[in-house]
């Protein structure tokens, strides 16, 4: 069983329906879990129950129709409707953006930011080779041979989840967790709620913070992945510390892109002294 002890929850914020769990010690500090796509919030599930231990945990799902700026007013309408004025906020991948977002209009709620396999868009979607193109996940299948394209415009092959590991490394994805993602995911018509799903965040936060001088106010962990792109291309902590007032820490995990998934206790070695205050 997933989420041991977590309670499941439907709210609606502003016509848009959040799927979400809550779990943890009453009175301790509150951890907002972000997931990246195409997952849904089960994807922290071999790390919100440890993190359970010592803090108050909501894993919301991310509404495939809605972008980053919708997203982040939303959740903190939800975080309202929970009694949580002040919390620190995890993404990975997409829900990064949506937790850099939190953080830089809201800095008076947002106490801490771990960024996860993310670097900022303006950046990153300034890329134009066939590497960038073909990094995502619905660009990667569309570049498939027959009928791999194909079947991605009806749904997102299971074998998606089944090939993301090496061949020599176990499966990264646990079966309850790709049940849901393919019940709950961005490609499932019932989830979107209305509209065609949104195609990745818009880097207004880029654009923002270039134009205003604003920057993120909190303390930023950042950690990549070894076997990920964002290392190869990027010096992540060159390119987040330019968006933020204080140091960026972090670095490298020994792991693929779905490093919550693949290697929850590396991930958890560096994130729980960071969300203590350490």
């Amino acid at each position: 069983m997933l989420f041991p002890g977590f309670e499941l929850h439907t709210l609606t914020v502003a016509g848009t329906r959040y799927r979400l769990r809550t779990g943890g010690r009453p009175g301790a500090p509150v951890v907002l879990l972000l997931h990246g796509q195409p997952e849904t919030h089960v994807m922290w599930h071999a790390m919100a129950p440890h993190l359970a231990e010592r803090f108050q945990i909501v894993c919301p799902d991310l509404p495939a129709h809605l972008v980053v700026a919708e997203l982040a007013h939303d959740l903190l309408a939800l975080m309202d409707r929970l009694g949580h004025e002040r919390f620190a906020a995890v993404g990975h991948d997409f829900g990064a953006h949506v937790a850099a977002r939190l953080a830089l209009n809201a800095p008076e709620r947002v106490e801490r930011l771990a960024i996860l396999e993310a670097v900022p868009l303006v950046d990153h979607s300034g890329r134009s080779d066939m590497a960038y193109a073909l990094s995502g996940y619905r660009a990667c299948w569309f570049a498939q041979l027959h009928p791999k394209p194909e079947a991605l415009i009806v749904r997102a092959p299971e074998d998606w989840f089944r090939l993301a590991a090496p061949d020599d490394a176990p499966e990264i994805f646990h079966p309850e967790a790709v049940a849901d993602y393919l019940l709950e995911g961005p490609w499932n018509e019932e989830t979107r709620g209305h509209g065609a799903a949104a195609d990745g965040p818009v880097p207004v936060l880029d654009i923002d913070m270039r134009g205003t001088g604003r920057r993120i106010a909190c303390p930023i962990l950042l950690l990549w992945a070894r076997r990920g792109r964002i290392g190869g291309w990027y010096d992540p902590r060159q390119l987040w510390q330019a968006c933020s007032e204080g140091p960026v820490t972090g670095g490298v995990v020994e792991a693929g892109h779905f490093m919550p998934e693949e290697a929850p206790e590396m991930v958890l070695a560096r994130l729980e002294p960071f969300l203590s205050g350490a």
